[in-house]
């Protein structure tokens, strides 16, 4: 009885102070408890979700496709993971990392759905910061060579199955050198990112400038 009790207290313990939002639901769907993390990352109040669906949390971003293939997966294998986009009670969209893993009862029957998830909508916008800079001019904002290269052979092979011509034209500028000497290189960077602003007007959204 007292080691029941003791791992009854463990569970309660981890429940509470998890750095992860937890979220138990009855086999329909129905919230029956939430941890403090959950209440922090969503917005609402244990009080407010209880009873509750976890759709008061959709964003609406994800198809009802997505939804059934998660179900698909919870009926089939018992747990679903992966990335999902979903709302805060003031409307704020998030990302997180959702793990839901069927809980079954001594006859086998799901009783019980465990939902744990983490806010990962920061680490989301740096890996993003990190893709522009990898991909983009810092100056200009255009695709630098990497990017440029990568679009170049996907224009190619695009071209060659529906036998079409593809036009690559590169542009130099006279007097570039000029600009930097006499007015200085701020100037100048102000020059190159007005002249790709422009270029980059005229011309088709299917066209890479770089």
């Amino acid at each position: 009885h007292k080691q029941t009790e003791e791992r009854l207290q463990l569970a309660a313990s981890v429940f509470t102070h998890a750095r992860e939002g937890i979220a138990i639901t009855d086999a329909e769907g129905t919230i029956l408890d939430v941890n403090d993390t959950f209440v922090q990352i969503t917005g609402y109040s244990r009080k407010e979700v209880l009873g509750q669906n976890p759709r008061l949390l959709q964003s609406g971003l994800q198809s009802v496709d997505f939804y059934r293939k998660m179900w698909r997966s919870l009926l089939e294998k018992g747990q679903w993971s992966g990335e999902i986009w979903n709302r805060t009670k003031r409307g704020t969209l998030y990302t997180e990392m959702l793990t839901i893993s069927a809980v079954r009862d001594e006859s086998g029957r799901v009783s019980r759905y465990v939902a744990l998830f983490a806010d990962i909508t920061e680490l989301k916008d740096k890996q993003r910061q990190l893709e522009k800079i990898a991909h983009y001019d810092v100056l200009t904002g255009l695709p630098n060579r990497v990017l440029l290269a990568d679009r170049l052979r996907q224009a190619m092979m695009q071209a060659r199955r529906r036998k079409q011509s593809l036009v690559v034209a590169y542009l130099d500028m006279d007097g570039f050198k000029e600009i930097n000497d006499t007015h200085g290189h701020v100037v100048g960077d102000q020059v190159l990112s007005r002249l790709a602003s422009r270029m980059k007007f005229v011309l088709r959204e299917g066209d890479t400038l770089a």
